[in-house]
């Protein structure tokens, strides 16, 4: 038996539609504050705790979008890390992110 979607209004469906707009605006306007170097990889996951849109990003767009950090390198440092392509920073553990910090450092 396969789940069925459930049954939205249309308002709904606007409200939802509108609500992930504005959640990937941010977590856009989060990564070009990164790249610019406005915010540190340290202010980003406080402010993470407190933004569930920012806590859904996946860490490695976060790592990627880092100053002199690009895709290649991320995925290298995500994987020196032992972290998933695919974890989102809510989902990093204190190891994780001990890690992470670790091998930015090299």
């Amino acid at each position: 038996m396969t789940p069925t979607a459930p049954t939205l209004t249309h308002e709904q469906r606007v409200a939802a539609s509108q609500l992930a707009v504005a959640n990937r605006r941010r977590r856009a306007e989060i990564k070009n504050l990164v790249k610019c170097g406005d915010l540190s990889l340290e202010e980003v996951l406080l402010l993470a705790q407190h933004e569930d849109c920012v806590a859904s990003m996946r860490a490695h767009d976060l790592v990627a979008a880092l100053p002199a950090i690009g895709e290649v390198k991320a995925a290298r440092i995500m994987s020196q890390a032992k972290i998933a392509p695919t974890r989102r920073i809510r989902g990093l553990g204190p190891k994780q992110r001990a890690e992470l910090f670790r091998c930015l450092a090299r």
